[in-house]
């Protein structure tokens, strides 16, 4: 729900991404490029003609692939479009019962990328919640469990999320293992966008397009809550930060963000309260009396909304954008 700023330290990381790619698997593993030379060998020089030259961009451009840029993926679109406009991709080529652009997304090993290789990236990202909606975690969990049959304690690596593409596999399969085109999402935001476009892309290195959304409370509501002590008089709405309707009512109507945040008005009720609680003075003498609890004001403020209290640290824990917003209009932040 905010966007990510591309900076050298994400640059980075796409870097790292790409280099280690399928690094630490089996010499017997078949790796994308070597995988996508044998799918390009199987095809027809001369009935196959396109499909060859689809492939070989993708051998050719691979790394370029993998950490391109929002910016230089809309390049690549169009590169790849001049090679053919789609016609191919849903062709079945080898087999009968599978389309091309699925030949693709095999060959450069989405599947064992979602299985495996994407989890160390999402554990050191801090993004631990789907960057639709922000309502459900999206984290990569190592627990134990005892195995009867060894009868022993065993190590799991598991992903509780999923993988969006915010350009589908099936029109784009290029970009299927590309690293700006991963979000980490719910199962629910996932089911619900499927292969349709979105007007909300997660990554952007202008600085003034981070913030797309928000939350604000009505004022008269809370007026008509303090007679009635009933948080269903609360009204809190789901808004786009520049006033453009068709975008917010299409994000709304594919992810039903409002219904989702109507059902946690509790939140802002608690949020109401606390703003009678901690003012500024308040504020200030909890600092001053409990220096060691408090070392500065982010630690309190995050106490105080019940949750992480920075625009940067909304991806970190599920309904951070709608306590922040909340927050900040109450001024308790």
């Amino acid at each position: 729900m905010r966007k990510i700023l591309i900076d050298k330290t994400l640059e980075n990381k796409a870097q790292d991404f790409c280099n280690n790619l399928f690094l630490k698997r089996s010499p017997n593993f078949t790796k994308p490029k070597d995988s996508l030379r044998i799918l390009h060998d199987k095809l027809g020089k001369i009935k196959h003609k396109k499909h060859r030259e689809y492939i070989t961009k993708i051998i050719n451009e691979y790394p370029d692939i993998i950490t391109a840029t929002p910016t230089k993926i809309k390049t690549l679109i169009k590169e790849f479009y001049a090679i053919d406009n789609g016609t191919i991709l849903s062709q079945c080529v080898l087999n009968k019962k599978i389309k091309f652009y699925e030949e693709i997304i095999k060959a450069m090993r989405y599947e064992d990328l979602r299985e495996s290789e994407f989890h160390s990236y999402i554990k050191s990202s801090g993004i631990k919640t789907c960057i639709y909606c922000n309502a459900q975690l999206t984290v990569v969990v190592n627990f134990s469990f005892y195995d009867k049959k060894e009868k022993k304690r065993k190590p799991k690596n598991m992903a509780k999320l999923e993988l969006d593409h915010f350009y589908s596999k099936s029109k784009y399969p290029f970009l299927s293992t590309s690293f700006y085109n991963l979000y980490p999402v719910c199962g629910n935001c996932n089911r619900a966008k499927h292969d349709n476009e979105i007007d909300f892309e997660l990554y952007t290195d202008d600085i003034n397009e981070l913030d797309k959304f928000k939350f604000w409370i009505d004022e008269e509501s809370i007026l008509s809550y303090w007679l009635s002590l009933n948080n269903e008089d609360l009204k809190v709405h789901f808004d786009s930060i520049d006033g453009n309707f068709d975008f917010i009512n299409e994000y709304n109507k594919m992810f039903g963000i409002q219904g989702i945040y109507d059902t946690q008005i509790d939140i802002a009720e608690e949020l109401v309260h606390k703003a009678k609680v901690y003012n500024d003075v308040y504020k200030k003498s909890l600092v001053e009396s409990f220096k060691i609890l408090f070392p500065d004001k982010s630690i309190l403020d995050r106490l105080i909304v019940g949750n992480y209290a920075d625009n940067s640290e909304i991806h970190k824990r599920p309904m951070a954008k709608y306590s922040q917003d909340i927050a900040r209009q109450l001024k308790l932040i």
